[in-house]
């Protein structure tokens, strides 16, 4: 049956607490009236069956994704060449997407990646769990990803069910009980690209994102298969990659409502792998990323559809595209994307004018970085948030400076 809004998705009801290890040095409180989340609430699946988000334009900014009725302007940042850089950046993600399109699958998006091939029948001994771990992070690394944690399964972060975007209804979303590890594997932004959001020229900064994580996602699952070991490769499917970054002690949950990294702060796209490789898992680490939230909002400040809150966190919900029972900030889904849509590419200025999003390109950026990482961490919080406006951080660069850059840094 085709999802409506009489037939709301299945919802499973409470989930018990403590099946990994989020709730240990991290700010991420769990309640007791806690919902597993079902990915055909999600908001971009929202936008195939639901009638209140589902709009030409919101269609439209889908095709735009896969270079289809991509609507060009003369505007800065929104010309022909905009769109065209920015679709490049999609090629290898959206290749990956459509190879399984005649088994009705999304790889990467609404259903896991098909692996390039099958686990060989011996398996590498594991002596040490510390060493093969190093060993896996160290793999990770050289296929590209920036940072790399590892954590334990923990089913609260897998959805109920997927959203089947040809039948618009519900399937199931199924894990072998043989899975019990999770690597996560994170992947940086482009600084300057980011900077001139929003743009869909900035937009090549995610394109970009995933079109990489892919690559190191197929990459490092199969090697762990060709050790003899099972890997399954998940982008922006099967579970939400927020939870699970910060369980890997990867990230911090910020008020935008995105993981902030301690290198590489919001712009970082996340990838998973699930697999029973014997694995030593991290744990969340903090450097004070709630509490300079707290006293910031710059990113509720700057957000156009106003859907990033002000204040403390909650375990208020906007709509049925938010989790339910988790105190924390929480962005209402439904204003954010309703921007995306109207302008054909993503915002992303709560990225641009987030404070911990700093350049590290130079010896100089990254001494820089550290020193408002640690200010931030302090009693100081509020001199490195005056500090952060009085040096300009945040303020957007005009696309077509951009594309005038001779310098090349990449």
């Amino acid at each position: 049956m085709k999802l409506s809004i009489e037939q709301q998705p299945t919802q499973e009801g409470a989930y018990p607490q403590g099946e990994g290890n989020i709730e240990k040095n991290s700010d991420f409180e769990i309640t007791g009236d806690f919902q597993r989340f079902n990915a055909c609430n999600d908001i971009f699946a929202r936008a195939q069956w639901d009638p209140r988000i589902h709009t030409a334009k919101a269609m439209n900014w889908f095709y735009s994704m896969l270079g289809l009725k991509v609507k060009y302007k003369s505007t800065d940042g929104y010309t022909q060449k905009d769109y065209a850089l920015r679709n490049a950046g999609w090629v290898v993600a959206n290749l990956m997407m459509e190879r399984s399109a005649h088994l009705n699958r999304h790889d990467g998006f609404l259903d896991d990646i098909r692996g390039y091939m099958k686990e060989d029948g011996n398996k590498v001994p594991v002596a040490s769990e510390e060493e093969i771990s190093l060993q896996i992070k160290k793999a990770g690394k050289l296929f590209g990803a920036d940072i790399v944690g590892i954590t334990k399964i923990d089913l609260r972060w897998h959805y109920t069910h997927k959203f089947d975007a040809k039948t618009l209804s519900e399937k199931p979303n199924e894990l072998s009980e043989e899975l019990t590890n999770c690597i996560v594997i994170g992947t940086s932004m482009e600084y300057d690209v980011v900077q001139t959001y929003p743009s869909a020229l900035a937009g090549t900064a995610p394109a970009l994102g995933y079109s990489r994580d892919v690559f190191i996602l197929q990459s490092l699952s199969q090697f762990i298969r060709n050790m003899g070991y099972k890997a399954v490769s998940s982008l922006n499917d099967s579970a939400q990659a927020i939870p699970y970054a910060i369980q890997a002690g990867l990230a911090e949950y910020g008020r935008n409502g995105l993981a902030i990294t301690k290198d590489y702060g919001p712009r970082v796209r996340f990838g998973k792998i699930f697999t029973n490789l014997p694995l030593l898992h991290d744990v969340p680490q903090k450097f004070g990323v709630k509490e300079f939230c707290e006293i910031c909002s710059k990113c509720a400040d700057a957000c156009p559809a106003k859907a990033i809150p002000f204040g403390m966190p909650t375990d208020q919900t906007h709509n049925q595209s938010n989790i339910k029972g988790i105190k924390k900030w929480t962005v209402d889904g439904e204003k954010c994307f309703s921007i995306w849509a109207n302008q054909g590419t993503e915002c992303g200025i709560c990225v641009r004018v987030c404070p911990y999003n700093k350049s590290n390109d130079t010896w100089k950026d990254r001494a820089y970085f550290r020193f408002f990482r640690w200010l931030a961490s302090t009693r100081g919080k509020r001199l490195a948030l005056w500090l952060d406006d009085f040096l300009g951080f945040g303020v957007r660069k005009a696309p077509h400076l951009w594309w005038k850059e001779k310098e090349i840094k990449y």
